[in-house]
């Protein structure tokens, strides 16, 4: 795993092992926590493919305001995904891994 460094947030420097397709998460919304988290899954590297955030806008007409974010983790070993969802202000509200994706620990649908 590579050491992924500098990310700011409010001035503090984060540093810690992230996968190396999980480097562009800094860019993103709540992207360095939802990084934060995945490396705490200790998930080994060769084995994600690629990393998304999305914003999930509410549909109860809102007006379009983010309701969470989520990062979608694809692996290269499995069809499905590892999903981190958090709220707009970050923190950790769901995390699950959908159809024939595992992660030890994790909750699958």
């Amino acid at each position: 795993m590579r050491l992924f460094h500098s990310l700011i947030s409010g001035g503090l420097c984060l540093s810690f092992a992230m996968p190396a397709a999980a480097e562009g998460l800094a860019l993103a919304r709540c992207g360095s926590e939802i990084g934060q988290i995945l490396s705490s899954l200790e998930i080994p590297e060769a084995r994600i493919r690629d990393i998304n955030v999305l914003n999930i806008y509410g549909a109860s007409g809102n007006g379009g305001r983010i309701d969470h974010v989520e990062g979608w983790v694809s692996f290269n070993d499995c069809r499905g995904n590892l999903v981190i969802s958090v709220t707009t202000a970050c923190y950790l509200k769901d995390i699950y891994t959908t159809y024939e994706c595992r992660v030890p620990g994790i909750k699958s649908y």
